[in-house]
């Protein structure tokens, strides 16, 4: 059984598998502050309410004080695990070597989103508001700083393993 290929092609598939991990990487890293900020809110409410058993205050203090290293190991995980399965499906792609031009303009694109995107993510992540909780988060922090890096890396591994592969 023959597989179809999809609306792009078959042969494009790997640029946009960069792209959904560029989109993934980006959201995850975004909700991982804003989910620290409103974990922080709420934590600081549930602290101040007399109501509430002492034993409620201690779960979501000791959730607030693992939040950020869970989400900062997760989304490390997460773009390793990512790039993983992008090396993999490449590698099932059967491709011409006269597609290593399209492919390396393709990544050009994928390289200017990737630095617009790392750019954006700057500008909020040094907002004045964002900042004191985006700080708890080193991995996150580094790797969307260097997210232009990352891609070019990523994306040599894709075009090498894309295009350089045993016929049998």
């Amino acid at each position: 059984m023959e597989k179809k290929p999809g609306p792009f092609g078959r042969k494009s598939n790997a640029i946009l598998d960069g792209i959904v991990i560029l989109i993934i990487i980006f959201v995850m890293g975004i909700s991982v502050f804003y989910g620290y900020m409103a974990l922080s809110e709420i934590d600081t409410d549930i602290q101040a309410d007399p109501d509430l058993h002492n034993e409620s205050k201690e779960v979501t203090g000791d959730l607030l004080t693992k939040y950020p290293s869970l989400m900062d190991n997760l989304f490390m995980f997460a773009f390793v695990l990512l790039t993983i399965f992008v090396i993999i499906s490449v590698f099932l792609l059967d491709t011409h070597p006269i597609f290593f031009i399209v492919t390396v303009l393709l990544l050009m694109g994928l390289f200017t989103a990737g630095l617009l995107l790392a750019n954006a993510f700057d500008d909020i992540a040094t907002d004045d508001s964002v900042v004191a909780y985006s700080n708890q988060f080193p991995y996150i922090s580094w790797l969307m700083g260097h997210l232009l890096e990352m891609f070019i890396a990523v994306g040599f591994i894709i075009t090498v393993v894309l295009f350089i592969k045993f016929k049998t």
